[in-house]
């Protein structure tokens, strides 16, 4: 949680840095892709490595790693320097997230469930809480903000360096490490049919987070024409805790009503957000925010549930890391597109194009939930 806070906290500091450096829109949206894809990177190289290591030196490293990338960010003279910062912080978490989530699968007892939903919970809601930290520090601080806000960052990654370490150790070393770093995606015949089905929903979720959680704050200042660092924060946290609490709340549904859910209340909820958007509302933006969110938080929940069982323990971490890479592919492509496309056509456009998009595609992988309920009940 507190390397994910960690990644949270930049997001409405760029508008503090945007204003102090006078760089256009297209890198607020690259500095939040950068992040996004050296994730999908290390999550490719290294997602199988704590197989391997074990999960504890994985945890750990990467948490170093994480110290490094929060220095940068407090010596940073000039944009670039932050999307670099933001790469690095890509690469710690891109690195520890499938070990952390195969890590928290083995120590639970067999058949558990509050395994799955903290996985699916904790990496979220540590990004609303950062999120939110960086508002207020913007709305008390202002340009001295993001020092003041490191700093903090920085003892609470420490603490968690500390906890891992004395963490046991929950998978045995194997040989292969050197092997493991060619880039691969694991996903076992076992599991294959499964995945497919959700992807629609995954794919139309991540999307969802990418535009709250990289662009929120842009929305809020150049669209809802609402100048406070605090609300940048809140709009983005709006996202983050809804799928936090989703993740706890509907852990305990099956997994195809689960998914079945949070397709339809992704369709709603994004829904909201375009009428939000267009007929400028914070009101409608935050409501259909919590309801798409906690449709998330079902379906993401739901996705670790339905593929702990299916996949073997020694390809666990790589198919947690699959689930990832698909994550992280539509977190971050349509940040990059995005920022392509607003200077030639306008942020409304851009933002309301990005949604209706979102919603087809979880209306397609509704579709899918229910024909797939059909055939089973035939």
């Amino acid at each position: 949680m507190a390397l994910y806070l960690a990644s949270g906290a930049p997001t409405p500091l760029f508008i503090v840095w945007q204003d102090e450096w006078g760089f256009p829109d297209s890198l607020v949206a690259l500095g939040f892709a950068a992040y996004a894809f050296t994730f999908l990177v290390a999550l490719l190289v290294g997602g199988s490595l704590s197989d391997h290591l074990g999960r504890k030196p994985v945890i750990v490293g990467s948490l170093a790693l994480a110290l490094v990338s929060i220095a940068m960010f407090m010596l940073a003279p000039s944009i670039e320097w932050i999307i670099v910062a933001r790469a690095v912080q890509g690469v710690a978490v891109g690195v520890v997230t499938a070990a952390y989530t195969a890590a928290l699968v083995e120590l639970a007892r067999e058949g558990s469930r509050v395994a799955p939903v903290v996985a699916a919970a904790a990496p979220v809601g540590g990004l609303g809480l950062g999120a939110l930290l960086g508002g207020i520090a913007v709305e008390l601080w202002g340009p001295d903000a993001d020092d003041i806000l490191f700093m903090v960052v920085g003892v609470l990654v420490v603490g968690g360096m500390v906890i891992a370490a004395v963490a046991p150790e929950t998978s045995a070393r194997i040989p292969g490490s050197a092997r493991s770093l060619v880039p691969s995606v694991v996903v076992p015949g076992t599991a294959r049919q499964f995945f497919l089905r959700m992807l629609p929903i995954l794919i139309a979720a991540w999307a969802t987070g990418s535009l709250f959680l990289g662009l929120a704050p842009t929305v809020v200042h150049d669209l809802l024409h609402l100048e406070s660092g605090l609300l940048d924060g809140a709009t983005a946290s709006v996202h983050a805790f809804g799928v936090c609490v989703g993740s706890i709340v509907f852990g305990r549904l099956a997994v195809p009503t689960a998914l079945r859910g949070g397709a339809a209340g992704l369709v709603l909820g994004v829904g909201l957000v375009v009428l939000g958007v267009a007929f400028p509302s914070i009101a409608l933006v935050w409501i259909g925010g919590v309801v798409e969110a906690l449709a998330f938080g079902a379906a993401f929940g739901a996705i670790f549930r339905g593929l702990s069982p299916l996949a073997p323990e020694h390809q666990r971490a790589g198919t947690f890391a699959a689930v990832y890479v698909a994550a992280y592919l539509a977190l971050g492509v349509p940040a990059v597109i995005a920022g392509q496309l607003i200077a030639p056509f306008g942020l409304l456009p851009t933002i309301l194009g990005w949604t209706v998009l979102i919603v087809l595609l979880a209306g397609v992988g509704l579709i899918i939930q229910l024909r797939r309920r059909r055939e089973t009940a035939v």
